[in-house]
């Protein structure tokens, strides 16, 4: 995963549907309001006819790369009747145009880092956000991908969009930038049935983290991740004592703030423990499936990755 993404100001791409008002840009019953100034805003392809039941994830290219560098100031938007949420990434998969959407795999999940999100039909998702007074930014060569989620409990087909507006201003050493570090498995072996795997990396430099999670797929039972100083006392981190299908994409996160972030020091390790239920005939490993830890920390000091201990 990248820490950064880039958002091509002035785009907009919307799906072929028509509303009920005869804009050709939104599905029916769909009405976001103008695009606040100083916002650039973003359509998602139209997804039509979601089928009564359906419970279903897409990823949708809406941007392509460029070499600009911005800092990203704020996200809001909308999603259209049945959404469960939205969230934006970057990502490295350029190979594919924009406008490409299927339905989300694995191999999704694989280049991409978090920037932003919405709950269900548009709400703010406040737990995804960083902190007061921490900016993401956003690197250069990378395009824009928005996993959609939609949960259909009418007894109607219906057509599902999103829009996404962020705000962004030139990158700045004024600003207070927050990265990606991530404690990484992936030697584990997820046989069928119930398994566990634990993923420690020892710290070769002090951090301040405004934001933990955990990550696995669809196979997760739970997982934690906690903090272990040399003298074998612990900070417990973040727990999820079960695991959804849709965190893989939808993350929960323990949050800290700027003055007062969650410190840990050189000497200190990080333990993530997963556990899984393989429901298929198969032996799992990464990166069908996937235990980490992750955390966004600052000042930034760029991306960083341990795997099994190993630092990247």
């Amino acid at each position: 995963m990248r820490n950064t993404f880039f958002l091509a100001v002035g785009l907009l791409f919307a799906g072929c549907a028509t509303d009920s008002n005869s804009n050709p840009k939104y599905v029916a019953n769909f009405n976001p309001p103008e695009v606040a100034p100083g916002y650039t805003r973003f359509i998602t392809p139209a997804m039509p006819s979601i089928a009564p039941g359906e419970n279903v994830e897409y990823c949708q290219w809406i941007s392509a790369p460029s070499d600009t560098a911005l800092d990203v100031l704020d996200i809001t938007g909308l999603q259209s009747k049945t959404g469960h949420h939205v969230v934006l990434y970057a990502t490295t998969a350029t190979q594919y145009p924009v406008g490409e959407t299927h339905i989300c795999t694995e191999q999704d999940t694989l280049p991409i880092s978090f920037v932003g999100a919405l709950g269900g039909e548009g709400t703010s998702s406040n737990a995804a956000r960083l902190p007061e007074g921490l900016y993401f930014r956003l690197a250069a060569g990378h395009a824009l991908m928005i996993n959609t989620h939609w949960l259909n409990a009418t007894d109607q087909p219906i057509d599902g969009q999103a829009v996404i507006d962020v705000k962004f201003a030139p990158a700045s050493d004024e600003r207070q930038v927050a990265d990606l570090f991530a404690n990484n498995g992936a030697r584990f072996e997820a046989t069928p049935g119930k398994t566990a795997y634990d993923v420690s990396c020892v710290l070769q430099r002090d951090m301040n983290f405004a934001m933990v999670s955990n990550h696995m797929h669809e196979h997760g039972l739970s997982a934690y991740s906690e903090l272990i100083h040399p003298d074998q006392t612990k900070d417990m981190l973040v727990v999820d004592p079960t695991w959804a299908y849709d965190q893989q994409f939808n993350a929960k996160y323990t949050r800290y703030t700027l003055d007062a972030p969650k410190v840990a020091h050189v000497g200190d390790t990080i333990h993530t423990h997963c556990e899984w239920d393989n429901t298929t005939a198969k032996t799992l490993t990464f990166p069908d499936e996937m235990c980490v830890g992750i955390g966004f920390y600052f000042p930034s000091q760029g991306q960083l990755s341990c795997s099994d201990g190993q630092w990247r």
